[in-house]
């Protein structure tokens, strides 16, 4: 990550926990964003701001004389969901998100992010599987769903169509409690994320390793279920050394889950209360006041984890346009590819034989080429193309005596270089 990362990192994450209104100044991001030197809180606006003189990359947007706001603000109305925006963090549901989201943060955004294989791990936040049009990613319709609810509980609801809203409320409030356990894709992103720090590589089944035997047999036909996806992760969590496994504790049931998705359950007057089938036997209640809770805590964690997974690709987002080293013996070059809201929505390896190999999730689909899943070393294959006949000291793809050919980077006319030293032993 660029030298910026660390404050542009703090910024996001007060701008995304409201205590850095936008637009804001040097003054406003030194007493919201402390630990930095007073020079850096001085010039980093300024240096940062889009038109800036000094090529440094476009961070801010400057509204006026010493105000800016983030260069991709326009994220907020777009894509921070209504479960971001709509309470503060004095109240029960903000104060849940709040610690939900300093307990995912160093999941989302590793102190290394290279070690065990950087595409590893933007593998994780991408999700990446095969090719794929458009409209074939459940995620992006679970999130809508979610939003919808939301927004309706926000509504006062008409009594002539409802004759018992305050029971509707709750009756929405256990279809989206229902529908955030059941998503697979924050346990899988969670899981492949804690592979990355644990060097296990990356896999679109991430929980089929942990299996056991007989229920590797089964998996095909059942697949994996929450309660064992939750315990997977709550052992890589503390085989990681971070804490983010505990989280489900706070609101994950599976008699509730199973309750509700069975549809076996009843709104009593004193309690929410399950027959637990025909015979009654494994009849169970739990109070308002405590479903309430259990509610208001899954709401916060599928807002922590939306607005950890927003402040990640967007602080690799600010890496747009720039030529990353990353493969020292081909020479491959790493590039970060972001959507028209500069998050990060892909990348792709620029080869030295005018070959590049790319990764790139959007709402249109999945563009993946020159690369594919490994399976068996749960990794990401990259394809280099054509090796040289006579290859010189430089790398493996380039003739000898010939210079290195990269393609452009995303948007640019000039294509990127390897380190003039290294290219000059050709």
């Amino acid at each position: 990550m660029a030298k910026h990362g660390r404050i542009y990192q703090s910024i996001l994450e007060a701008v995304l926990n409201r205590r850095l209104p936008q637009p804001f100044g040097s003054a406003d991001i030194e007493r919201t964003c402390p630990g930095f030197a007073r020079n850096t809180y001085k010039n980093f606006l300024a240096k940062h701001a889009k038109g800036n003189s000094n090529n440094a990359t476009e961070l801010f947007i400057r509204i006026e004389r010493g105000k800016y706001c983030l260069d991709n603000a326009a994220i907020l109305p777009d894509e921070m969901d209504q479960l971001y925006r709509e309470t503060e963090s004095s109240t029960p549901f903000g104060e849940m998100r709040d610690q939900y989201f300093e307990l995912l943060k160093p999941l989302f955004l590793p102190d290394d992010p290279v070690s065990n294989d950087i595409i590893k791990y933007f593998a994780s936040l991408l999700r990446v599987l095969g090719m794929e049009d458009g409209g074939w990613d459940p995620y992006a319709e679970s999130r809508a769903i979610l939003n919808d609810i939301n927004g309706i509980f926000k509504l006062n609801l008409p009594q002539a169509i409802f004759s018992e809203p305050d029971w509707t409320t709750w009756r929405l409030g256990l279809l989206l409690y229902s529908h955030i356990v059941e998503m697979d894709a924050p346990y899988e992103v969670m899981a492949n994320l804690l592979r990355f720090q644990l060097g296990k590589g990356y896999s679109p089944s991430p929980f089929y390793d942990f299996l056991t035997s007989n229920q590797k047999k089964s998996f095909r036909r059942v697949g994996v279920s929450a309660s064992k996806k939750i315990e997977i992760i709550k052992q890589l969590s503390e085989s990681a050394g971070l804490n983010v496994g505990k989280i489900f504790d706070d609101f994950y049931d599976n008699r509730l889950r199973n309750a509700i998705s069975h549809s076996d359950y009843i709104l009593a007057e004193e309690s929410f209360r399950c027959r637990g089938g025909i015979s009654g036997a494994r009849a169970f209640s739990i109070t308002y006041e405590e479903l309430n809770r259990i509610l208001v805590s899954a709401k916060a964690f599928m807002s922590a984890f939306f607005s950890a997974e927003q402040l990640a690709r967007q602080v690799w987002g600010a890496e747009k346009q720039r030529a990353i080293p990353y493969d020292s013996h081909y020479k491959g070059l790493m590039e970060v590819l972001v959507d028209d809201r500069d998050l990060m929505c892909g990348f792709a390896v620029h080869w030295p034989n005018n070959s590049q190999s790319t990764y790139r999730r959007t709402e249109h689909g999945i563009e993946m080429i020159n690369c594919s899943l490994d399976l068996d070393n749960a990794a990401i294959s990259l394809f280099v193309d054509l090796y040289a006949r006579k290859p010189g000291s430089f790398s493996p793809l380039v003739e000898q005596g010939a210079r290195p050919i990269y393609t452009n980077l995303d948007g640019c006319e000039e294509s990127p270089t390897w380190l003039a030293d290294d290219v000059d032993k050709t």
